[in-house]
């Protein structure tokens, strides 16, 4: 008789911890080596960076052409000076706007006049600011130095004027808000007139050359249209952040780096952009370096869309920001180097350079909008920061008679150092003082607590 098989002999199932635990310590290996080559770093330091001086840097600058946001030259700076940020060791991050940025491309114009020899059409162009609009009105001539008493009467006229005194954008305001429709400047200015954009403006206001202004001049009293068309295209624009890995901005040196469309932009603003690169350099290899970030803004010019965005991508850590010490303008000498800063950043300046001159950058208005009015103001990229409680100081040695014209083409540097060296004393000075940090104010500034 067979004997009865035997069930051959079988290996225990393998408890699943022997499986999972390997495949956990394998994948937390990896995920640290990803983490490990992930984790930004700084860039090696170059020897002798930091003896770059403003003037080699000024040198350079200058051929890389005019900085009108979205242009060859802006792309070509924003090249250029990340380089000098990572040859001092700063790791270098680009801030994208988060729209991009409305600039014009076309600003045709147009007057249609009804004279006794049939209908004639004479060109011009937009103010940059107007949008594209149309108007039919009484033509009436305004003199160059008009008092709004004089304007007082002429609503619903259109008006033509020469060579205006002061900037054109303040005789378009005064003139628009007493009634008139439509503008036209005729630009026989002996010199470039400044570029001075309205504000959005949804009327018609127009240059002319001597030439057509003289024509125009020939039917004063008859009925004319003025007609401007404006084409916009959107152009990128970006911040650029320079700061050592570790560091957090306890203190932060910023200059827009745009120019306006037109002008080279030497003193309005690579005079910043050479301060804050200046300032990077002395404070490169000392503690100030991790403490400090170094922020060029994009779109200043087209109202400080730049440093906004930079506000709003940035609210934490802004939380514990001492100081924002602003550049604009700090490399031709209209007047003696000032400050519009805090109270506590004015002492602290005032304490390295006692004659420094003091100065109120744009006075609160008193007209309210909406029924408010905010006693917070400000022209340049100090601004966003002023609205949420930060500390700031703008330094500024006054408007020089290039201020945005085409003849903004020289600048000198040692002046521009002069300006990143007193921030910096400033910027020590308040990392040393006592210093609690504030609430959060909100982007409004109506939420301190």
């Amino acid at each position: 008789m067979p004997r009865p098989l035997r069930p051959l002999p079988t290996r225990p199932p393998v408890p699943a911890w022997k499986v999972l635990l390997p495949a956990l310590i394998a994948g937390g290996v990896g995920w640290g080596a990803w983490q490990a080559a992930a984790r930004p770093v700084n860039p090696p330091a170059q020897p002798g960076a930091p003896r770059i001086s403003a003037a080699q840097d000024w040198q350079t600058l200058r051929t890389l052409g005019p900085r009108e946001t979205g242009s060859a030259g802006n792309a070509r700076t924003l090249d250029w000076a990340q380089a000098q940020f990572e040859a001092l060791g700063y790791r270098v991050t680009r801030q994208a706007l988060p729209d991009p940025v409305s600039m014009p491309a076309g600003r045709e114009a147009a007057i249609r006049v009804d004279g006794p020899g049939g209908p004639q059409t004479l060109t011009g162009e937009a103010l940059i600011g107007v949008q594209t609009s149309g108007q039919t009105g009484r033509l009436v001539r305004l003199p160059p130095g008009v008092t709004d008493a004089q304007m007082e009467g002429l609503l619903g006229r259109l008006a033509v004027t020469t060579c205006p005194d002061g900037p054109w954008r303040d005789l378009a305001d005064r003139a628009l808000n007493a009634g008139i429709l439509g503008l036209v400047i005729v630009n026989d200015c002996p010199h470039p007139p400044a570029y001075s954009p309205l504000a959005n403006v949804a009327l018609p206001v127009l240059s002319v050359t001597p030439d057509v202004g003289r024509a125009l001049l020939d039917h004063l009293g008859r009925e004319v249209t003025f007609t401007t068309t404006v084409r916009t295209q959107d152009a990128p624009a970006w911040n650029l952040i320079a700061a050592r890995v570790e560091a957090s901005p306890d203190v932060l040196f910023g200059a827009h780096l745009d120019s306006v469309p037109g002008s080279p932009g030497a003193n309005d603003n690579a005079s910043g952009i050479l301060a804050v690169l200046h300032a990077a350099r002395q404070a490169a290899g000392t503690p100030l370096a991790g403490r400090a970030w170094f922020v060029l803004f994009g779109a200043e010019e087209q109202g400080l869309l730049g440093s906004r965005a930079f506000v709003r991508a940035h609210p934490l850590p802004l939380r514990n920001t001492r100081a924002m010490l602003n550049f604009d303008m700090v490399g031709v000498d209209a007047e003696s180097l000032g400050v519009d800063a805090h109270p506590d950043l004015l002492t602290l300046a005032r304490r390295a350079r006692p004659d420094l001159r003091a100065f109120r950058d744009a006075p609160a208005t008193t007209r309210e909008t909406f029924g408010r009015s905010s006693p917070v103001t400000g022209r340049s990229d100090n601004l966003p920061f002023k609205l949420i409680g930060v500390r700031t100081a703008f330094l500024h040695r006054g408007e020089d008679r290039h201020y945005h014209r085409a003849t903004d083409t020289t600048l000198d540097p040692a002046l521009a150092e002069d300006a990143a060296t007193l921030a910096v004393q400033v910027a020590r000075a308040a990392l040393d003082a006592p210093w609690t940090p504030r609430e959060p104010c909100g982007i409004t500034g109506r939420d301190c607590r």
